[in-house]
């Protein structure tokens, strides 16, 4: 049995930094609130483990969300014209569906069904926040609904056409970086 080894306040934000940061296989045991690695054991604080989601994985209910004073997210633009349309289509605040605290507008009945079939397929990654500014560690709200992107099935939006370029330099490279840099501005 391996031993077991206690860490503590910086010293659990350090190890669990290190483990993220150095890719090092580990794996986590939520239920007894531990994470292993090879031949250590090492507690998990309750929030960490109400917070720990895979990649790709939003944690429900807890994911900041870039949304207007009512409740809209994407300025009010349809999320699944995005996708069938590749273009930025005004929704209509008759045709709404709230998901995970969001709501989103739709241009038509089909496209508010498509989504309420399966709504995690087309919500925006980070939150509708613009993909490059996560990716360099900044919230940045999206000027023109026009500069997105669907890559691998999944919606990023920028903040505008020269964030949506800079982005797309090295998509997978900045994705990654995005990825590591949300979980940290999504619980701020």
């Amino acid at each position: 049995m391996p031993s077991m080894i206690r860490l503590s306040g910086r010293a659990t934000t350090l190890f669990y930094a290190t483990l993220f940061a150095t890719n090092i296989t580990f794996g986590l045991d939520l239920k007894s609130r531990r994470v292993l690695v090879r031949d250590i054991a090492a507690p998990l604080s309750k929030t960490l483990c109400q917070k720990v989601f895979l990649e790709g994985e939003q944690a429900t209910g807890t994911t900041k969300q870039n949304v207007d004073s009512q409740g809209v997210i994407l300025k009010g633009y349809d999320v699944v014209a995005f996708f069938k349309e590749r273009k930025a289509v005004k929704g209509s605040s008759e045709l709404a569906a709230t998901y995970q605290s969001a709501t989103y507008l739709f241009n038509s009945v089909a496209n508010k069904a498509e989504f309420e079939k399966d709504p995690a397929r087309y919500v925006p990654q980070y939150g509708a926040f613009c993909a490059y500014g996560v990716s360099v560690g900044v919230l940045a709200d999206p000027q023109v609904p026009d500069a997105f992107l669907v890559y691998k099935g999944k919606l990023y939006v920028c903040r505008n056409k020269g964030g949506l370029k800079d982005f797309e330099k090295d998509v997978d490279s900045n994705i990654d970086k995005a990825n590591v840099n949300w979980r940290q501005l999504a619980s701020q």
